[in-house]
C-alpha cells in the first residue's frame, strides 16, 4: 500500500498517506509521523476518524511537530487526520463515499476510500504498537466533556489494570465504561488484541481552554505509558468512573429552540429541569420542560439552538 513505508526507522520520519485513498479531487491527504527511539512501548496516536473533530487534529498535529526522538523511548506513531478527504472538505463524513468511518473498521483494502483508510490502519498500524489511542471530540453538532473509555483483553499486552491507570492518568474528570462496538476503531483494536483509549471532549466552536486540557492530558498519558519522557507534572486522580447508555439521553419531542439549564459536567438529579423548549414558530405552544431521565452527570449537549424532532438534546452518564 505504502511500499517504501518503515515503521521501524530510527528517529522521526514523516509518510504522505494521499495514496492510500486514490486520488480524490481536491484532497491532498494527510501524514503518518513516526518517531522511534530504541526500545520501550509503542503507541499509536489516531484522529480525525470523524473529518469535523477538529480539537483532536490540532492537537495531534501540535505532538507531531512537538516531540522529536530525545522525547520519546520506543515508538510514538502519530496520524492527525485519518479521514482526511472529510477533514479537508469541513465534512463529517469522507463527501467521496458517504461513509461514517467510525463503522467501517477493519476495513477492505480494495474498497472505497474510507475502506481503504481503514484497512491501513488495521493491517499496518495496529501489528507495530501496543495500545491505540483514538481521539475524537463533539464535532459540529456536540458539546462533549473531557472523558476517556478503553477496552482489553486478555491477550493485550495492556491488561485492563494498567489500562484503568493510564485512563485515570490523563488527569480527566471522567473515566467512561461502555460496551465497545466491533466496526468501531478501538472496536477492530479489541478484536485484534490491541488495547485501546478513546479520548472525547469539545466540540462546536474551537475553544483554546479545550485544546489545552486535550493536549496535556495526552502527554500525561504517553508519559505514564512510557512512551515518552515526562511533560508535565502527573495530577492524582480524583474523578468518576461512570456508565452511559441511552437511557441517559433526553431528545426533542418536537422541533423547537432549546435553551440549556444546566452545563456540561454538572451533576443532576432525576427529574430536574435540564432544558427548556422554547417554540420554533409563532402561535404554537409555550415553552416546555425537559426533566432528567437519571440522575447522573451531563456529559454531551446539543451546540445547535434549533433541534428537530428526535434529536439529541444531552445526555447524562451514572456514577458506578
Amino acid at each position: 500500500m505504502l511500499p517504501e513505508l518503515d515503521l521501524a526507522a530510527p528517529g522521526k520520519t514523516i509518510h504522505d498517506l494521499g495514496p492510500i485513498a486514490g486520488a480524490l479531487d481536491g484532497v491532498k491527504g494527510d501524514s503518518l509521523c513516526c518517531i522511534n527511539n530504541g526500545e520501550g512501548p509503542s503507541v499509536l496516536l489516531l484522529g480525525g476518524i470523524h473529518g469535523d473533530e477538529y480539537e483532536a487534529q490540532i492537537v495531534l498535529r501540535r505532538l507531531a511537530e512537538r516531540l522529536t526522538a530525545a522525547d520519546v523511548t520506543g515508538r510514538v506513531l502519530i496520524v492527525p487526520s485519518i479521514n482526511f478527504p472529510a477533514s479537508e472538505k469541513g465534512k463529517r463524513l469522507s463527501p467521496f463515499d458517504g461513509q461514517n468511518m467510525n463503522r467501517c473498521f477493519p476495513g477492505k483494502i480494495d474498497g472505497t476510500p474510507t475502506e481503504r483508510l481503514c484497512a491501513f490502519v488495521t493491517q499496518h498500524l495496529f501489528p507495530a504498537v501496543d495500545l491505540l489511542i483514538d481521539v475524537h471530540a463533539g464535532g459540529s453538532d456536540v458539546l462533549v466533556v473531557p472523558m476517556v473509555f478503553g477496552f482489553a483483553t486478555g491477550k493485550s499486552k495492556v491488561d485492563d489494570a494498567r489500562l484503568r491507570l493510564l485512563m485515570e492518568a490523563w488527569g480527566y474528570r471522567f473515566v467512561q465504561h461502555v460496551d465497545g462496538i466491533d466496526e468501531t476503531a478501538c472496536g477492530a483494536a479489541k478484536l485484534a488484541d490491541l488495547a485501546s483509549i478513546e479520548v472525547e471532549g469539545g466540540g462546536g466552536r474551537m475553544k483554546t481552554a479545550e485544546l489545552e486540557i486535550m493536549e496535556a492530558g495526552i502527554l500525561r498519558a504517553l508519559a505514564a505509558f512510557g512512551a515518552i519522557k515526562p511533560q508535565l507534572a502527573p495530577l492524582p486522580f480524583s474523578g468518576v468512573h461512570f456508565s452511559a447508555g441511552p437511557e441517559g439521553q433526553y431528545l426533542a419531542p418536537y422541533p423547537a429552540l432549546v435553551e440549556h439549564r444546566v452545563a456540561l459536567g454538572d451533576e443532576v438529579a432525576k427529574g430536574q429541569i435540564v432544558a427548556r423548549l422554547h417554540p420554533a414558530v409563532a402561535g404554537t405552544a409555550s415553552a416546555e420542560d425537559i426533566l432528567a431521565p437519571m440522575p447522573g452527570y451531563v456529559l454531551r449537549q446539543t451546540e445547535h439552538a434549533f433541534v428537530a424532532k428526535g434529536q439529541l438534546i444531552g445526555n447524562i452518564g451514572t456514577p458506578l
